[in-house]
């Protein structure tokens, strides 16, 4: 194992010339930043931030995140409007600005992609104003407790994670963020033994590197339901595990039993994805005989946080709709850049007219259940009781086809996400079948589709 790690961190850990690149850059920036509020009379300073700053970025990383730090008494307006003046006169027009929970600044600079926050600078994480101002607390809880050596430790298990799929905290992926490697290299003290330890973890699993908590039940009570809790060093009311799904929870607990059993360099470097052709997904489909939807549309305007949510969102609201339509759900996902796709993939697309409709229990009143079946239109045969001793009558299906169920349920959008509701008001187009061929010219969406044909956990590939 020891020397596929030492491989491994060879292959990952930043040149000198790489770190001297990001350092010239990250100094430049906030200097800019620091010169533009001398200029525009605004009462903040720049501070580098993140895995850049604390030396825990892999060389396939390219972020480097400024933030702008205005007093806590501030009002929020004023931290919104001065934060982008000063963002837009550091960024130009190159400068993209983007909103999570207040708006900030990307752009790019010298190869880097270039995050310019505003945030408050307040003095203590527990009261903070906005969910970005605890990033300058955690700045300096890692720095002050990472040495070189666990840096590198934080490098191996970081490239671990992206190697399995289970990197980065955005809603796309409800993965691990890079503070959390972070805090699990300085509890473990090692990517081995952390590892080791993950390995063993079972939902509900509790860690407190401050010993915050005394009674875990209390933790347990607090973070309900949550696959993993790592209590915030510095906010201690914050699960900084809450982004990581039970998904992506199980396959990093899978990953790393894999890993102790057999160590490969395949767990930080998988195979790519072998992107299908039209005639490979055309031979896969009628392969698995199921019924492919693909519902496609112009992407709303928003942050992938605030859209990949939505998009899920109304992916759950379509696969209830079909399933209490009668119509089973094999798999489904979303993906998204411009253009938003919602899959769906049906085990069967066209029904029998005659369905079973059920009544209450023996113990419990018919009411007017009789009555109504007995005199409807829809009716074939009833009332008679089921082997269960419910009553039942078999009444016609209000629909058949499984693309009409979806048509319709596209229409009244019941449960939407709002701006994914919106941009499907515009239009929509679906594909069924080997008509998704058709959306497979554009190589981002041939990649999803060939994934979520030939799913498989990465190290497997």
């Amino acid at each position: 194992m020891d020397e596929i790690l030492k491989a491994v961190l060879k292959r990952v850990k930043p040149r000198e010339a790489e770190r001297k690149r990001l350092k010239k850059v990250a100094d430049m920036l906030i200097e800019r930043v620091n010169r533009a509020c001398d200029e525009l009379n605004v009462p903040a300073r720049a501070m580098l931030v993140g895995s850049a700053a604390r030396g825990t970025w892999l060389r396939s990383e390219r972020d480097i995140d400024i933030f702008i730090l205005f007093p806590e008494d501030l009002p929020r307006e004023e931290l919104e409007k001065k934060g982008l003046a000063v963002a837009r006169k550091v960024a130009g027009k190159r400068g993209k600005e983007q909103f999570a929970e207040h708006p900030y600044i990307t752009t790019e600079v010298g190869g880097f992609e270039v995050d310019l926050v505003p945030c408050y600078e307040v003095a203590d994480a527990g009261k903070i104003k906005s969910a970005v101002d605890r990033t300058p607390h955690h700045n300096r809880y890692v720095g002050e407790r990472l040495t070189p050596e666990l840096a590198d430790e934080v490098l191996l298990l970081k490239q671990f994670m992206f190697g399995t799929g289970t990197y980065g905290a955005e809603l796309k992926v409800q993965g691990f963020s890079g503070y959390l490697c972070e805090l699990l290299i300085l509890h473990y003290l090692s990517f081995k033994e952390a590892i080791n330890a993950a390995s063993k973890w079972a939902p509900g699993s509790i860690i407190d590197l401050e010993g915050s908590y005394p009674d875990q039940a209390e933790v347990k009570a607090l973070f309900e339901g949550q696959p993993l809790i790592v209590i915030d060093p510095v906010d201690t009311n914050r699960n900084v595990a809450a982004a990581v799904s039970m998904q992506n929870f199980a396959t990093f607990v899978r990953a790393c039993q894999d890993f102790m059993r057999e160590s490969n360099m395949r767990f930080f470097f998988p195979r790519r994805v072998k992107l299908l052709s039209k005639r490979d997904v055309e031979r896969i489909l009628r392969r698995r005989g199921t019924r492919l939807f693909c519902v496609a549309f112009k992407s709303p305007d928003i942050v992938p946080d605030i859209l990949y949510p939505q998009l899920r969102k109304t992916e759950r609201a379509l696969v209830t709709g079909l399933a209490r339509a009668g119509f089973e759900m094999l798999r489904s996902d979303v993906w998204a850049n411009d253009k938003s796709i919602i899959l769906l993939e049906l085990a069967i697309a066209e029904l029998p007219m005659v369905q079973v409709h059920v009544g209450p229990p023996i113990k419990v009143d018919v009411g007017d259940f009789v009555q109504t079946h007995l005199r409807s239109k829809r009716k074939f045969a009833g009332p008679f009781l089921d082997s269960s001793g419910r009553l039942a009558f078999e009444v016609k299906r209000r629909q058949t086809d499984a693309r009409r169920a979806l048509e319709q349920a596209l229409v009244e959008r019941t449960a939407f996400g709002r701006h994914v509701a919106g941009a499907l008001a515009k239009g929509y187009k679906i594909h069924e079948g080997r008509q998704i061929t058709k959306l497979c010219d554009d190589k981002k969406i041939c990649r999803f589709v060939s994934e979520y044909l030939t799913r498989c956990l990465p190290w497997y590939r």
